[in-house]
C-alpha cells in the first residue's frame, strides 16, 4: 500500500511551486473529537472507498464486528490511519491546516473547542456540534449565548438524521427559529452515511431522513436562515439540484464524499452539480474526523474533476468566504495580502 504522506507531499509540492502561500481553503466541516468515540486504533480510511462488498448476515457476524474488521483492514491502495490520540489529533489536523493554509469550521463541544483556538486561533471557526436526544440539555438560548459571546461562529454539525429526525422534525423547530434569529449559520448532515448506520448508531439512523426535501418546510417558514447541507444531501442529486434552484439561499458542502465514494463517481456528482448552475454554491468540506490524512485526500479529489481554475477555487473558498460573510480584512489576511 502507498503511504498517504508520500501523495500529501507531491500535492503540496504542486501548489507550493505555484506561490510562496498556498490559496487558502476554508474547509466548511472539520470535526474535533475523542479518537475513543471511534474505537479501537488502527483503524484506516480508505481514500478513496473504490467497492463496497456484500456482506452475508448468516454467517455468525453481526454487521458492528464486520464493520470494524473492514476498517482494520481494508481492500484499498491508499488510506489514511487514525490518530493515535487526542493530542495527536489535533497536532496532525493543524499541521496540515498550516501547511496547507486551510481555516475550518471545527465542530465540537465547548471545551474542545477552545484547546483547539487556543492552539491556532486564526485557523478555528468554531461550531457547536448537535444532535437532538443526545445533547436535550442544550437549548436554543444556550446556543443564542454560546454565539453572542463569541464561543461559536456556526451551529453544526447537526446530526438528528443519526438519531432518527428529519431535519423539519418539530422537535427542532425551536433551533431552527433561534438560528433564523441570531444569524447563525447552521450545518446539517443530510444524505449519506456509513454503511449500516441502523445497526451502528442505535437503531435510529435512516438513509430516507436525508432526502433534502424534508428541508424545504424549514426553508419556507424561515426564509432568512442561513442554511447548508453537508455531503451534499448524496446520493439524492436531483432533488438537491431541485432544492438549490427553488431556494438560491441553500448551500451544499461535499464532506464525506471525495473520500467515500469512487472518485469516477465523485467526479461525477460534483461536476453535475455545477453544470445544473450550481457552482457558486458548493463549499468544500472534509468531514475529518480522527483521520487527518482524509483532508488532503479529498482536496486531491476536488483538484483533479474536470473544472476550471475558477470553479475549484469557488469551491474551495469563495463560496464560503460568501456564505460566512466574512470581510476583505480577513479575506486578505487568508490570502497573505498585507
Amino acid at each position: 500500500m502507498r503511504s498517504l504522506l508520500i501523495f500529501g507531499a507531491m500535492a503540496l509540492g504542486t501548489i507550493g511551486a505555484a506561490a510562496k502561500t498556498p490559496l487558502p481553503i476554508i474547509d466548511m466541516h472539520l470535526h474535533a473529537q475523542s479518537v475513543a468515540e471511534y474505537g479501537p486504533p488502527g483503524q484506516k480510511f480508505c481514500t478513496p472507498h473504490n467497492e463496497f462488498e456484500p456482506f452475508d448476515p448468516g454467517q455468525g457476524v453481526t454487521w458492528p464486528e464486520e464493520w470494524m474488521r473492514r476498517n482494520l483492514n481494508p481492500e484499498c491502495e491508499r488510506w489514511a490511519m487514525k490518530s493515535t490520540s487526542d493530542e495527536a489529533l489535533m497536532a496532525e489536523t493543524l499541521e496540515i491546516m498550516e501547511r496547507r493554509n486551510i481555516i475550518g469550521v471545527v465542530s465540537s463541544l465547548p471545551d474542545t473547542l477552545e484547546k483547539w483556538r487556543s492552539a491556532s486561533p486564526d485557523r478555528i471557526i468554531p461550531s457547536h456540534q448537535f444532535t437532538l436526544g443526545r445533547e436535550s440539555d442544550v437549548t436554543p438560548e444556550d446556543i443564542a449565548t454560546l454565539f453572542k459571546s463569541g464561543d461559536i461562529a456556526v451551529l453544526g454539525e447537526v446530526t438528528n438524521q443519526y438519531a432518527g429526525f428529519a431535519p423539519n422534525a418539530p422537535e427542532f423547530g425551536a433551533y431552527w427559529a433561534m438560528a433564523e434569529e441570531h444569524d447563525i449559520p447552521v450545518g446539517i448532515h443530510m444524505g449519506t452515511m456509513p454503511p449500516g448506520s441502523a445497526y451502528l448508531f442505535g437503531g435510529a439512523a435512516r438513509i430516507s431522513l436525508g432526502d433534502p426535501f424534508y428541508l424545504e418546510e424549514v426553508l419556507v417558514a424561515h426564509p432568512n436562515l442561513r442554511v447548508y447541507m453537508m455531503h451534499a444531501g448524496y446520493p439524492h442529486v436531483d432533488r438537491t439540484i431541485a432544492m438549490m434552484r427553488q431556494y438560491p439561499q441553500l448551500y451544499v458542502e461535499i464532506g464525506v464524499l471525495p473520500v467515500t465514494m469512487p472518485r469516477d463517481e465523485f467526479h461525477d456528482f460534483l461536476q453535475r452539480l455545477v453544470r445544473a448552475g450550481m457552482g457558486k454554491r458548493v463549499m468544500y468540506g472534509s468531514d475529518q474526523m480522527v483521520w487527518p490524512g482524509i483532508i488532503e485526500a479529498s482536496i486531491e479529489a476536488v483538484e483533479t474533476a474536470d473544472l476550471t481554475k475558477a470553479q475549484k477555487r469557488d469551491i474551495f473558498y469563495n463560496n464560503a468566504a460568501r456564505f460566512l460573510r466574512l470581510d476583505d480584512e480577513t479575506i486578505n489576511r487568508h490570502h497573505g495580502r498585507d
